[in-house]
């Protein structure tokens, strides 16, 4: 947000967004891919089958390795980043110094990977060790970080937007180390303390090994496809790059908060009963997963797509945000992309059911089917609807992967999907778009400046919506209530 205040959708805003992209895909890839797809499956079965010394001397065994290739994955990235970066953003070459700006912030922001990997491994053990506070909040501190140095890093170090983009790279590290600090005191409070143990040989740093390479695969078919995207979008109006990064981060916010937060949790839970052969107890926890994600996201997807342009408005039309077509190009993206919104996240609930079983191999091939399926719509969408075409190519593809991953669930796993699930879908579909009706009218019509006319519709399409499900009988409101008021009562 203070990001788009101060630089608008301007050279400097574009050449830190790819900037940060760069080590993204690669804490993406060993975060994530490594994390998510090989270590919480098998740090799940050593807390499950295992004493607390093979748990922790397996845990400090990958750890070190973990941290040594990252170590080298920084520096070979500062290093590289003169010869990789001009051939992603050729189209840069059309405004003078903006490649030279994205190397230089490239090279800085690089020891990222480092940090917000290290946060992901912490985030990965506590949540197999039941907490999940501290991971949840995590991410958030990034936010602030970055806000704080936009505000007050920023103008202090020059006139120019390409010396104050430096600030918010500054703030990006920053955040970074304060990911990892909140994330200290409960592993520390557990007992676990960072030790260094080079044991390469440990059989679970092998089947790690093993599982991890098909979700690295993975993960990059999913990365190019934001690649694909910035490198077609520097060939379209300048400022392309840098509203497709503000419409994704705002798409993202509901994503976040809740699709990835809660397929995060719900992994340990998954391969702890897949671990000890619980296939019906499996199914239902995934199916819960799965309908509290549809519950949340179905109506955010239309809300987005309806209130595009005031949410646009009231977060960003500030500053070097007004100038230029900054809001139109970045109300494109953002519609375009929420059109996909709840398939990202029935994906982020599908594919841990899969790594639950150690089966890291099937996932790959759908993402790796629907990155070729986005790069072709790109190429079909791009002429007619240019910046549109390329959000819209990536939403498209997202459903395709969620249909392949529906489908090997059966032919894959030999799991049914949950029953009832098609019923749930139609039912928050419909209640969706009575309620984004709602949301249409109150900011079509009511003589409100912007912030609290967004309000009022924002509240009338929620309430609308809630209305709808609780006149069907709906169960996954009262089940998401239940949920937030145990947390409450035990925050109390």
């Amino acid at each position: 947000m203070s990001r788009a205040w101060l630089f608008g959708t301007g050279p400097a805003a574009d050449a830190f967004t790819v900037a940060f992209r760069l080590p993204n895909l690669l804490r993406a890839l060993f975060a994530e891919g490594a994390l998510s797809a090989a270590f919480v499956p098998v740090l799940a079965r050593y807390i499950e089958e295992k004493d607390r010394g093979e748990f922790e001397d397996f845990l400090h065994a990958f750890a070190t390795i973990f941290l040594l290739c990252l170590l080298a994955v920084s520096l070979l990235g500062i290093l590289l980043a003169p010869l990789v970066v001009p051939l992603i953003v050729q189209g840069f070459e059309s405004v003078p110094g903006k490649i030279d700006l994205t190397v230089r912030l490239t090279q800085f922001l690089f020891p990222y990977i480092l940090l917000i990997s290290l946060a992901t491994l912490m985030m990965a053990v506590l949540n197999c060790l039941g907490h999940f506070s501290a991971p949840a909040f995590s991410p958030a501190l990034l936010n602030v970080a970055m806000i704080l140095g936009a505000l007050f890093v920023c103008p202090r170090l020059g006139v120019t937007p390409e010396r104050q983009i430096y600030g918010l790279a500054g703030a990006v590290l920053v955040g970074g180390c304060l990911q990892v600090g909140i994330q200290l005191p409960p592993l520390l409070r557990r007992k676990i303390r960072p030790r260094l143990r080079w044991a390469i040989r440990h059989p679970g740093i092998r089947q790690v090994a093993l599982l991890m390479l098909p979700g690295v695969v993975g993960i990059a078919a999913a990365e190019i496809n934001v690649f694909v995207d910035t490198l077609m979008a520097s060939s379209l109006e300048a400022g392309s790059v840098a509203a497709l990064e503000y419409g994704q981060r705002v798409m993202q916010l509901p994503l976040g908060i809740f699709a990835v937060a809660l397929g995060t949790a719900v992994l340990p839970a998954l391969s702890r009963q897949a671990a000890a052969g619980q296939r019906d107890a499996l199914r239902d926890t995934f199916g819960f997963s799965l309908r509290l994600t549809w519950l949340v996201l179905v109506p955010a997807s239309v809300l987005l797509i309806v209130l595009a342009r005031p949410i646009l408005t009231v977060l960003f039309e500030r500053g070097a945000f007004r100038t230029g077509d900054s809001l139109r190009m970045t109300t494109v993206a953002l519609s375009f992309y929420s059109v996909g919104l709840c398939a990202y996240g029935s994906v982020k609930s599908l594919v841990p059911v899969f790594y639950a079983h150690q089966n890291t191999r099937y996932p790959v091939r759908c993402s790796i089917t629907a990155m070729f399926a986005n790069i072709a719509l790109i190429l079909v969408l791009m002429g007619p609807l240019q910046l549109g075409g390329l959000a819209l190519a990536t939403a498209l593809a997202s459903f395709l992967n969620v249909v392949l991953l529906f489908r090997g669930l059966r032919k894959n796993l030999g799991l049914d999907p949950p029953a009832g699930l098609v019923a749930a879908a139609g039912r928050f579909l419909a209640a969706s778009l009575l309620g984004g009706c709602v949301a249409y009218a109150c900011d079509r019509w009511i003589p409100l400046p912007a912030p609290p006319r967004l309000a009022a519709a924002g509240t009338g399409g929620i309430l609308a919506y809630i209305v709808v499900l609780t006149a069907m009988g709906a169960e996954e409101p009262r089940d998401l209530w239940t949920i937030l008021g145990g947390r409450l009562r035990r925050k109390g």
